[in-house]
């Protein structure tokens, strides 16, 4: 098994901490996300960690190969972050979700080690890693089934309050199996690009898996370990409080 994060984006609402450096570089209790997530990988002896960079990539190429990761990393570079989103940096990398399988991350994430733990050790191959929505959430939801299939996406701007109680939030954390990344999510992925472009979200098309075809997605509802998604200096202050010591 192996580990991709996708690292590419420029965090442009975090303002002057991500002036000089990339948004995963931003330090939560006095350690940056991207060592952070590198060190919590490390005790799983995975085959590699793929990096996909973008905005100041020679900074953070630089800043990962002085932590001493144990694992080997690898990088791919997504030479027009700028103006493409995170299916161009999964695009990019898609000959190595080929090869095996893979456990996906954004690099602007932070959560308890046990969740990376609780995610492996789920014996079903194919997995998206979701919470009970609450009002702080924002981005993609979903709703599932007694059975933990996906019945639908939901994108952020489509939620409507009186079904909040029926959602879940996507975490951002997947296991793909690598059948399912090479019969069904890559030649999806491929086919969405060409489309519908490069400025979109992975998740769209996991959408169009969800709604098109049979296949071995499934949930994985966590039970209480703490996470965040850090995109501004709110959600920066936030994860401090709830991550503090």
């Amino acid at each position: 098994m192996q580990a991709i994060i996708l690292a590419a984006g420029m965090g442009k609402r975090l303002k002057e901490l991500t002036k000089n450096n990339t948004k995963c570089m931003v330090k939560v209790g006095g350690i940056t996300l991207i060592e952070r997530l590198l060190k919590q990988l490390e005790p799983y002896k995975l085959s590699r960690i793929v990096i996909v960079f973008g905005y100041k990539g020679k900074t953070l190429v630089d800043y990962v190969q002085s932590l001493n990761i144990q694992t080997p990393v690898e990088f791919v570079e997504n030479p027009i972050y700028e103006k493409t989103n995170n299916i161009y940096s999964l695009y990019l990398a898609k000959e190595y979700l080929a090869a095996e399988d893979t456990l996906l991350f954004e690099s602007d994430l932070i959560f308890e080690d046990s969740v990376i733990q609780t995610v492996i050790n789920d014996s079903r191959p194919t997995l998206a890693l979701v919470d009970k929505y609450q009002s702080w959430m924002d981005g993609t939801c979903v709703r599932l089934t007694a059975g933990d299939e996906i019945s639908e996406f939901i994108p952020g701007n489509k939620l409507c309050a009186s079904d909040a109680a029926h959602y879940y939030k996507t975490v951002n954390v997947y296991k793909f199996s690598k059948h399912f990344s090479k019969d069904y999510y890559i030649p999806s992925l491929e086919e969405y690009c060409t489309a519908y472009g490069l400025n979109e979200y992975y998740e769209q098309v996991l959408k169009v898996i969800v709604m098109l075809k049979s296949c071995e997605l499934r949930a994985l509802r966590l039970s209480g370990q703490k996470w965040y998604e850090i995109d501004d200096a709110h959600d920066l202050a936030m994860a401090e409080s709830i991550f503090r010591g």
